[in-house]
């Protein structure tokens, strides 16, 4: 009878751990909201532009190495290098939307106002990785990963 009380308690947590929890990708659950991880630092490593990974571009906030401080509230900020310059952007903000697992950017760097919304492919608390088209029709694969402490 015991046994049976212990295989009940662990499949009921079990049960609502699983169904208490986001998919970022879809089929692996996490126990953090989407939210929570979000919130950090993360470095642009790869960069994709119409499916060839490229390593500079005149886009300073695409370019890998560029950093974006993501907090709470809706707030970033990017840090970049641009021709041997570094900059931090004077403006930006951000909307996740979970449910339909978009993020929209509003933000100015390296005087240049970026605004778009991008899918979001993975998001846990080391990868971050968004898809979306510019104002040109060209597709942007970014990957971020974290350079937070945890």
């Amino acid at each position: 009878m015991k046994r049976l009380w212990i295989i009940l308690l662990f499949g009921t947590l079990a049960a609502f751990g699983f169904t208490s929890c986001e998919n970022y990708p879809e089929g692996v659950p996490s126990i953090y909201s989407s939210e929570y991880r979000i919130v950090g630092s993360w470095q642009v490593s790869h960069t994709y532009l119409n499916g060839v990974e490229i390593d500079s571009t005149d886009y300073a906030a695409f370019a890998p190495t560029t950093y974006y401080y993501i907090y709470a509230d809706h707030v970033m900020s990017l840090l970049g290098i641009l021709n041997g310059e570094i900059r931090q952007s004077s403006f930006a903000t951000y909307i996740l939307d979970p449910k339909s697992k978009t993020i929209q950017f509003n933000f100015t760097f390296f005087g240049k106002r970026y605004i778009f919304t991008a899918d979001i492919k993975r998001l846990s608390r080391k990868e971050f990785f968004i898809e979306f088209d510019d104002e040109d029709g060209d597709h942007w694969r970014l990957e971020l990963f974290s350079r937070s402490d945890y």
